[in-house]
């Protein structure tokens, strides 16, 4: 009812406008008969008059439709004005809807995985609980066999092998549950070499290497030890290794690189690379990298728990696992690991920079 109110009003003052417009022309009559009062009665006066009075006389109309004009001009500007905001404003919704999703969905695959976790963990704390028994029987036994066969050196050898990969198995049981709790070990540990513990890992990845035609490279710097414990390091590059071997099947001339860094700045983190020639990371699970159980095909679109570890593990001890795409192609993993600081293998002087003389 209020709108139909005003619809009559305006149209009224319109019709009110345009009458007022026609009359506007009638100002001139009062100049006429005073132009015809002042000058002489001829027909070059009249006709004088009249063309004065046909230019003068649309002179407010004139006046009144330009005003009108620029009032118009003012009302469109307002409006696409008015408009431009309301299109801001709705940018401004839908950006913010989209990122309500995306934080959403984000959340949402946070709580799924956080329970994927929770299950695992659980699973695996009861798995290692039956595990850590058997182990620890042949760890013994073969403890006991090294003492009662010492003169077998050949048997000895096998056997204090065999120990080895036993109490490193053990060692990754322990920290296996750290990574997955996110808690840091409380084990007290000697700082390691990391051409150690990468040469463990080279040596532990060696025959699935020559299995798979696959060349395995050293390139070694001279770095200060690390602040975690050696089994980390190897357990990390023994599965950047076995990734790469995998994503290696088959190619011609296949190569991994194992690079640690020349250690140039006093410190600094310590940085080695698992480098290989292969077909590289698919973009499409870059950004899911170091999730657990991402899977989208065969080679290096399936992932496991792998990578999540090897990251859970450095992060546990303030280091860090990134993929770099490698030049001339295939794929890099850069790990970085804190130096331990003032042992007895490694002293003040490489904080400080230089060696003593």
């Amino acid at each position: 009812m209020p709108e139909e109110q005003r619809g009559n009003n305006s149209s009224g003052r319109y019709a009110w406008a345009r009458g007022l417009l026609w009359l506007s022309g009638a100002w001139v009559l009062p100049l006429c008969w005073f132009l015809r009062w002042l000058l002489p009665p001829s027909a070059l006066t009249a006709s004088l008059v009249l063309l004065i009075a046909g230019l003068l006389a649309p002179l407010p109309a004139l006046l009144i439709s330009s005003r009108r004009h620029h009032h118009t001009l003012s009302l469109a500007k307002n409006a696409r004005e008015e408009a431009e905001q309301v299109k801001l404003q709705l940018e401004t919704v839908r950006y913010r809807t989209a990122r309500l999703r995306e934080e959403l969905s984000a959340a949402d695959r946070q709580a799924r995985l956080s329970h994927q976790l929770t299950l695992l963990g659980q699973f695996t704390a009861g798995f290692m609980h039956e595990f850590n028994n058997p182990l620890a029987i042949v760890t013994g036994r073969i403890e006991v066999l090294l003492d009662e066969r010492k003169e077998d050196a050949t048997l000895c050898t096998d056997l204090q092998q065999m120990l080895k990969e036993m109490r490193y198995m053990g060692n990754i049981a322990r920290t296996l549950l750290q990574a997955l709790r996110r808690e840091r070990g409380s084990e007290i540990f000697s700082p390691p070499a990391p051409s150690e513990a990468l040469e463990e890992a080279l040596a532990a990845q060696q025959p699935s290497a020559n299995d798979h035609g696959v060349r395995l490279m050293r390139e070694f710097a001279e770095v200060p030890r690390v602040n975690l414990p050696g089994h980390v390091v190897s357990e990390v590059v023994r599965g950047l290794l076995s990734n790469a071997i995998d994503a290696l099947q088959g190619r011609e001339d296949a190569t991994i690189w194992v690079r640690l860094e020349p250690y140039r700045t006093a410190g600094a983190k310590v940085v080695l690379r698992v480098e290989d020639n292969g077909p590289g990371v698919p973009e499409s699970i870059r950004e899911h990298l170091f999730e657990p159980f991402v899977s989208q095909g065969p080679g290096r679109e399936r992932l496991g728990l792998g990578l999540f570890l090897g990251a859970s593990l450095l992060d546990m001890y303030d280091g860090r696992l990134w993929y770099e795409e490698r030049s001339g192609g295939g794929a890099s993993f850069v790990v970085e690991i804190p130096p331990a600081r003032f042992t007895r293998g490694q002293p003040y002087h490489w904080f400080v920079g230089g060696n003593p003389s």
